[in-house]
């Protein structure tokens, strides 16, 4: 067993040998494995009676190279303050801290605890001065905006950092970046799927009103991908991780906002329809069939205009010429 380690008959705990780079985990049979490993995560988590559930979307990352691609990505400094969505057994947690991070993992199972308690007892008992907490609740109630502040405060850069299951990531990025959370970066993996229509370009089928709404907040960078191989259990999809950095010069007012957003709701209600159809039958405002044709021809489109043809910049000048321009009687 290597000089340092930790050993306790009942317990998993942290080891750091010499610096926070290389972190372990050991056993009472002094069995030492990295956090990442498959085959360990197994045992940890047999050993905690934690069985993985397929209806929260658990699906744990078991690849070492990934995971220090996604905390390199989230933490390219030291000295950051990190969000963890879906802190699960602790794998990215352990790879933040390694990146000399401060971390507050959220995790709504809460059969994950004792897991947890272990990482933060070994992780004290060193005596780093980045600090570890877990928040136990769903990813759509923590308060990212307070968050933010208090690593304003420390005078630190606050960024977010998670595996996002399917069912709330277009959700959870959209209550983020409208809230105005003031993150330096998001560095999320999700759903290959999610992430086309996330980066979808105009003129594209994958292109919908979610799409524009996160290109107009925040500019968007394509990490790496991620095979399900690279995951215990592994799905039956592909995944993908992208990073999210806020774009600049946007309008703050959030009036301003929600007229552009139910404008792009609008023309993608009916997305097989030309703009003119879609926002003439949305009953928004003033907005007529006729209007929005006349608003189309100010802005040099044509009325067969249809909404994934748009951009993000096209869509604030028909907001404009629609907002400038009288139904006529």
């Amino acid at each position: 067993m290597p000089t340092g380690c930790v050993v306790h008959e009942k317990t998993f705990h942290l080891y750091i040998n010499g610096s926070i780079t290389t972190i372990h985990f050991f056993t009472k049979k002094s069995n030492c494995m990295t956090l990442e490993t498959r085959e360990y995560l197994q045992r940890l988590l047999r050993f905690h009676g934690v069985w993985l559930r397929k209806s929260l979307g658990q699906h744990l990352l078991v690849d070492d190279t990934a995971l220090e691609d996604i905390a390199s990505a989230a933490c390219p400094e030291p000295g950051c303050s990190v969000v963890e969505i879906g802190a699960g057994a602790g794998s990215l947690t352990v790879a933040l801290l390694a990146r000399k991070a401060s971390v507050t993992g959220i995790e709504l199972d809460t059969r994950f605890t004792e897991i947890h308690k272990e990482l933060c007892a070994s992780w004290a008992a060193a005596n780093n001065p980045e600090t570890l907490d877990f928040f136990y609740g769903d990813a759509l109630d923590f308060d990212y905006a307070k968050a933010a502040e208090k690593a304003r405060e420390q005078g630190r850069p606050f960024v977010i950092a998670g595996n996002i299951p399917y069912q709330i990531t277009s959700p959870l990025i959209m209550k983020i970046i409208e809230d105005a959370v003031a993150f330096d970066s998001m560095t999320l993996m999700m759903q290959l799927e999610v992430a086309q229509r996330l980066t979808a370009k105009p003129r594209t089928r994958t292109i919908g009103s979610i799409s524009v709404k996160v290109q107009y907040f925040c500019e968007i960078e394509q990490i790496r991908d991620v095979g399900n191989r690279s995951f215990l259990p592994p799905p039956k999809v592909q995944s993908r991780v992208l990073r999210f950095k806020r774009r600049t010069g946007i309008n703050p007012d959030p009036k301003a906002c929600k007229r552009l957003f139910n404008l792009i709701d609008a023309g993608y209600r009916y997305r097989r329809k030309v703009l003119p159809n879609s926002i003439g039958t949305s009953g928004m405002y003033h907005w007529d069939k006729a209007t929005a044709e006349k608003a189309l021809l100010e802005i040099g489109l044509s009325p067969n205009t249809r909404a994934e043809e748009l951009g993000i910049a096209e869509w604030e000048k028909l907001l404009q010429a629609l907002d400038q321009t009288r139904p006529e009687k």
